[in-house]
């Protein structure tokens, strides 16, 4: 098979170009900037931003030779920052993806999405059925990731099989565990709230298992949630710091508590015979 990949250059690409890349199938991968030349030379390359103002005549051609699109362009924040670029990419750029395909004929596509967007849900299991967070300090983040399966799902079943992964927050080497792992180091990471709040996280290793098995599999209509077993917020910064030999992290205030993900990953496992096998902490030496 053939496949596209577009925002292949982060972290997400760095673990599936070369899985795509083992199980034979041929990688066309686009990106802005030189990180593409991290990629593994059988794949081909092309540096481009789905914001281009010719985003859509390039892909609507380049797309009448592939046989199934991934879009994992995404541009969050590592710390508090500016969500212009990235609520542009899922709002924007997702349209750019999916009428190309449409004009091109493409029958497999995977998008990428976030846990991120559920409402609190405390302690009970989310499953994709849960509602998004509609909160005004919300809109950031949730918005543009409606928006972006919105566009998804106008796509034609009968001629698109698409599938949505939500995926959980990305764990592993050069994700933001690392630089949670530096604040521990450091005593600059207390616990949020009450730490009773259950945190949604995947390696990114797993998640891109799951993206190759709906490509593989072709699922038609399905939004999936792709998260490791959810831990409560306060046990995962202990272990953190424990793992690292650092010092037991402190409490901050209850109003800085995030909401509540303990998100449900049945389906996922179910249809894409999926599990997570890379856990969520740091590997020891010479394991990565």
């Amino acid at each position: 098979m053939h496949v596209f990949a577009i925002g292949a250059s982060g972290i997400l690409g760095s673990h599936l170009v070369p899985m795509l890349l083992r199980r034979g199938h041929d990688v066309t991968a686009m990106a802005p900037g030189d990180r593409l030349d991290r990629l593994p030379e059988e794949a081909r390359r092309i540096r481009a931003s789905l914001l281009d103002p010719v985003a859509g005549r390039l892909l609507a051609t380049e797309f009448k030779d592939v046989d199934a699109v991934v879009n994992a362009a995404t541009a969050v924040p590592p710390t508090a920052g500016s969500w212009a670029l990235n609520t542009a990419l899922r709002s924007t750029g997702t349209a750019v993806v999916t009428d190309a395909l449409q004009e091109a004929g493409v029958r497999r596509f995977v998008q990428m999405s976030i846990t991120m967007a559920y409402a609190d849900g405390g302690d009970t299991p989310l499953t994709e059925a849960a509602p998004f967070d509609h909160r005004p300090e919300r809109t950031t983040i949730v918005a543009p990731v409606q928006a972006m399966e919105a566009a998804v799902r106008e796509l034609p079943a009968d001629e698109i099989a698409w599938s949505i992964l939500r995926g959980g927050r990305f764990v592993g080497p050069a994700t933001v565990q690392d630089q949670q792992r530096a604040r521990l180091r450091a005593g600059r990471l207390p616990i949020p709230g009450d730490g009773r709040s259950w945190a949604a996280m995947v390696h990114a290793r797993d998640y891109a298992e799951a993206v190759v098995g709906a490509l593989e599999r072709g699922c038609t209509g399905e939004t999936l949630n792709i998260a490791d077993e959810p831990v409560r917020v306060a046990d995962y910064y202990r272990e953190l710091a424990r793992a690292d030999g650092s010092p037991a992290p402190g409490q901050a205030p209850e109003e800085t508590a995030e909401p509540s993900h303990r998100v449900s990953s049945e389906a996922a496992r179910r249809l894409l015979d999926w599990a997570p096998v890379h856990g969520i902490w740091p590997a020891r030496d010479g394991e990565r």
